[in-house]
């Protein structure tokens, strides 16, 4: 074993290079098992959920479109939507840094500036399955949202393991790499009480905005380091499709912040800490805020009750549909059909994957023992690689496929018929020969 350590301000690099016996690679795979079985039973439950959204959805594109200026008593119990101007009596701020004003949600996203590490393993296979590995840990410093924060992403590939954290404790070199604890926190409010026309909407029924809803607002969403520009489609954050959006970027001035010591306002941003915000220090915050306005117009679909209330709409196996949207009736209905494409075969996408890779999990303890000669591991590799993606794509498929069957009797029965008939054909065939 040997390191080689390089030092310059905000950035440090150690090396270490070091040999993994055999059996010690083939506990390590043999460990992973039960993370691929995990992975797998996750990625099994977030299809079935997907498939009974996406549903919901589709039922959306029926709801019935009522005024929001008159009382309805024709449809009271079935899915409607209305477009109409929010209001409601209260005013919000953030208890912190906003004055109150007149906003139906508010959200408040935090960056610190920390120190993060970056570990990446590259490694070398020898004849008997020993491994030399070069392990390369990284660390600088960059802003870094909260909802990242103390958080851990690895990516694994057949002789690399990349990994990234913001996690001081976990550190493989903590010393002269310590983050501090955040002293203000992501946050988000609604008001209690809002109207449309002359519907009241329950809003204790909508979740609370997400810091991810502040990054939309700007017009980007914070992947790690990775800033990404959205096109137009902004999927749902989370998994929730009752969340209050915050399409509004706050513009801060003196009229709308209380004045606090130790917190001032560059451009977009209340900034906090030693530094500045071109040459901060480790432990230094950055806030912005995303509003959704009171007094503009807006579409909610939902389910018509009593006493001029629009609710929660439930659909079978208990999904809800309650949404509310800025602007109006068919830019809410095209939102989301377009949310429904996006969201639901991105969700698919990543489910496949990871089925993927909880195979390739459960697989790697017979490659690891095949490393003894190294082409034979290699190809071990290729061959389980391509043979469970083939085996997680038909997991993916038939759990789709087999959700909306049993979400149609009618399909059902004829699945089950057609399934009879070739399976009678089959054996009688063979029963013959």
């Amino acid at each position: 074993m040997s390191n080689y350590h390089e030092e310059d301000g905000d950035f440090n690099q150690y090396v270490e290079y070091r040999e993994v016996s055999w059996f010690t690679r083939i506990k390590e795979a043999i460990q992973g098992i039960g993370l691929g079985f995990l992975l797998i039973i996750i990625c099994f439950c977030l299809l079935i959920w997907n498939e009974g959204q996406t549903i919901v959805n589709q039922v959306a594109q029926q709801a019935i479109p009522i005024s929001s200026d008159v009382a309805n008593n024709q449809h009271i119990g079935k899915l409607v939507i209305t477009s109409g101007v929010i209001s409601s009596n209260q005013t919000l701020g953030d208890n912190l840094f906003i004055q109150p004003g007149e906003y139906i949600a508010i959200a408040r996203g935090v960056d610190m500036y920390s120190w993060e590490e970056e570990q990446a393993k590259d490694a070398k296979t020898n004849v008997g399955g020993s491994q030399n590995q070069k392990i390369t840990t990284t660390y600088q410093k960059r802003w870094v949202a909260l909802e990242d924060f103390n958080k851990n992403i690895s990516v694994h590939g057949n002789t690399n393991v990349i990994s990234r954290s913001t996690k001081s404790a976990s550190f493989v070199y903590p010393q002269k790499h310590q983050n501090p604890s955040p002293t203000v926190e992501n946050a988000a409010y609604k008001v209690n009480e809002a109207k449309i026309g002359v519907f009241d909407l329950d809003m204790s029924s909508f979740a609370l905005p997400t810091s991810n809803s502040v990054n939309e607002a700007y017009g980007t969403k914070s992947t790690g380091n990775l800033q990404l520009s959205l096109q137009g489609i902004k999927p749902p954050a989370g998994f929730t499709y009752v969340e209050l959006p915050t399409p509004t970027p706050l513009q801060l001035s003196q009229q709308n912040l209380i004045p606090t010591a130790g917190v001032t306002n560059v451009g977009n941003y209340l900034y906090k800490g030693s530094g500045t915000l071109a040459s901060p220090n480790v432990g230094d915050l950055r806030m912005r805020y995303a509003v959704f306005n009171a007094n503009t117009n807006v579409t909610v679909i939902g389910k018509l009750a009593e006493n001029n209330q629009i609710v929660p709409y439930v659909h079978r196996n208990n999904h809800r549909l309650y949404r509310l949207f800025p602007g109006t009736e068919s830019q809410a209905l095209d939102r989301v059909k377009r949310e429904d494409h996006l969201f639901t075969w991105g969700l698919r996408f990543l489910s496949l994957i990871f089925i993927w890779l909880g195979l390739r999990l459960i697989a790697e303890p017979m490659n690891v023992i095949l490393d003894f000669i190294p082409i034979f591991g290699s190809i071990g590799r290729l061959t389980t690689g391509f043979s469970t993606l083939i085996v997680a794509l038909m997991i993916t498929i038939s759990t789709i496929v087999t959700y909306h069957l049993t979400q149609n009797l009618v399909y059902l029965a004829i699945a089950v018929i057609i399934t009879f008939f070739i399976t009678n054909k089959l054996f009688s065939r063979r029963y013959r020969t």
